[in-house]
């Protein structure tokens, strides 16, 4: 299919990209605030994700390596909000929410420690990039959990169709996207933060 089929097919979902977007701002939203009401929830709900020991971890490879981690967790997380959109929409709703949940506790902390322009510069390079590769990730999920629904009221929809729609604007955009993506975060971003701290 051609790139006009693609951004018609991304038209014809917009209520979906829609969605995904205010769940994610609303939870991040939820998550900063989370962070300033209750730092001992957002401290112990943090704690419970390992997110500083896996941060550390990663943060101790090389380069290449963590270009790599960052490519394939992304990657993992937006096929499983596709592919698992199938389950009725769930998977997707629970990757948009998480995942803004935890990026407003980070950023809380970020801009408690460094202020506002540390956390832009920190999410910025990449992030202009990956989230709208994830968000567009949870909003086919969605269609396609939507698409389900549909075929098992008996209602006409082309189910079949959907999925290899969903597969191919993976591997077409959203995967490469997430790669361009994780190199920045790996390179550039780092540069950018050393520039503001």
């Amino acid at each position: 299919m051609s790139i006009k089929e693609d951004a018609s097919y991304l038209r014809s979902i917009y209520i979906y990209i829609a969605i995904s977007v205010l769940l994610f701002a609303l939870t991040a939203v939820m998550g900063y605030y989370t962070a300033h009401l209750d730092p001992e929830f957002a401290a112990s709900w943090t704690e419970e994700m390992k997110i500083q020991s896996l941060i550390q971890w990663i943060l101790g490879q090389p380069p290449l390596m963590i270009m790599m981690i960052i490519f394939l967790k992304n990657l993992l997380a937006s096929a499983a909000a596709i592919l698992l959109g199938l389950g009725l929409g769930i998977v997707p709703m629970m990757v948009a929410t998480s995942n803004g949940f935890l990026l407003g506790i980070v950023g809380y902390s970020a801009v408690e420690r460094e202020g506002w322009l540390y956390l832009a510069a920190g999410i910025l390079p990449h992030g202009i990039i990956e989230l709208p590769a994830v968000l567009l990730s949870i909003a086919i999920g969605l269609r396609l959990g939507h698409v389900l629904l549909l075929s098992l009221l008996k209602e006409r929809a082309d189910l079949s169709g959907e999925v290899r729609v969903a597969i191919r604007l993976l591997l077409r955009w959203i995967m490469p996207l997430l790669l361009l993506a994780a190199a920045i975060e790996t390179f550039i971003t780092p540069f950018v933060i050393s520039r503001v701290a």
